[in-house]
């Protein structure tokens, strides 16, 4: 392949800067045009400031345009003696919710007077050498455990039963109830409104059994009540706070109720005002909540009933021969539910609380290694402290 040649390209010669001559405009510009030459705030800048600022804010901006040059604004003197201002009354901050609480709130931080400003004020003050008399403040950390200090209106009120219902026939004679007492609500036409208040305990055992002897007759899902549904709707929407202590049915007794009913009421479709009355209703009488995630899918009453009652936890062994008084008779023998260590032994012995008292003497832990970790002389040869 032929090859074009290329002519070098000439080297540039450097020539020496000369001193530009000073222009004519230049010089006979005058001493003030140079100095406002050095200016840092010019017309672009500030060009520049106001596009900005009109981007930023929508209409006038606030603020000057260079915030650097503004002055502080000068404070408002008052002509006033000291005294006069020393002696007016200051403005009281606190906030208004805190000011019109109901609560006793702790009072304010104040400071005692000196003795000498006692004396000056009072000659005949005499400075106390004992503390009898003196009315004992306790610390703020306390505050709100004393008495009178906490409302009625702040006062805890649970609305759940304190008494965790387990087992599952009494769950079940709890549900009924409230099976019957929601249809109640609804045939007399007042469930719309009670179905998020608040429903009176039903302590009484009369309640218990009116409520229990009205019959469900369910067809295609959907359930009415015979029997006199509007005495236990007025039970429920009474008003009165005069309630009776918790009636409790054994084990025995529910077993004998649930053999006198129909199980078809087990069937009764739920929508959701009426699944969410039994779970709340439920969760009152038993103190068994069901969760939100679970109640969703409980399309009839034995899906609650299933949700509800659960089966106990199985006995441990030691549990179990303790109830059948397995070694009653053997006073050598006995049964623990956990293994047994030197600890214990020593602690049914009664040596524990010496050995603990000369262990802390010579400054050595009473169990476990205390300060000192494991691997310690790995630690030592390795250089390590």
């Amino acid at each position: 392949m032929a090859r074009i040649p290329i002519p070098r390209a000439r080297r540039l010669r450097l020539r020496p800067l000369q001193p530009a001559a000073p222009s004519q405009c230049a010089a006979r510009r005058p001493c003030f045009a140079a100095a406002r030459a050095m200016s840092t705030t010019g017309p672009s800048q500030s060009k520049n400031t106001e596009w900005i600022r009109a981007k930023l804010w929508k209409g006038e901006a606030p603020g000057p345009a260079d915030p650097y040059t503004q002055r502080p604004e000068a404070e408002t003197q008052s002509n006033l003696p000291e005294e006069a201002l020393e002696s007016r009354p200051r403005q009281d901050k606190t906030p208004a919710a805190v000011r019109d609480s109901r609560l006793t709130l702790p009072p304010r931080r104040t400071e005692a007077a000196t003795e000498k400003e006692l004396q000056s004020s009072d000659p005949a003050y005499v400075p106390a050498t004992e503390a009898e008399g003196l009315e004992e403040i306790g610390p703020l950390s306390t505050w709100w455990e004393q008495p009178g200090h906490w409302g009625e209106e702040s006062a805890f009120k649970g609305f759940g039963s304190t008494d965790r219902v387990a087992e599952r026939e009494v769950v079940e004679v709890c549900l009924r109830r409230a099976v019957v007492e929601a249809l109640a609500l609804q045939q007399t036409g007042v469930f719309p409104e009670w179905a998020t208040k608040k429903w009176s305990e039903g302590g009484s055992r009369n309640e218990l059994e009116q409520a229990l002897a009205l019959q469900v007759e369910v067809r295609d899902g959907k359930a009415t009540l015979k029997g006199d549904a509007s005495s236990v709707a007025e039970a429920l929407t009474s008003e009165s706070q005069e309630t009776e202590p918790a009636t409790r049915i054994s084990v025995e007794e529910a077993k004998e109720m649930i053999k006198s009913w129909d199980p078809s009421w087990k069937n009764i479709a739920l929508d959701n005002s009426l699944r969410f009355a039994l779970r709340k209703r439920l969760y009152q009488l038993t103190g068994v909540l069901l969760p939100d995630a679970k109640l969703a899918a409980a399309n009839t009453t034995k899906h609650i009933l299933t949700l509800a009652a659960r089966d106990p936890k199985p006995l441990k062994l030691a549990q179990l021969l303790e109830k059948r008084g397995a070694f009653s008779e053997l006073a050598n023998v006995t049964v623990h539910g956990r293994k047994i260590g030197p600890i214990d032994k020593e602690v049914a012995v009664g040596r524990w609380k010496v050995i603990e008292e000369e262990l802390k003497k010579r400054d050595l832990p009473a169990t476990g290694y205390g300060n000192a970790g494991r691997n310690k002389e790995r630690d030592w040869l390795t250089g390590k402290m």
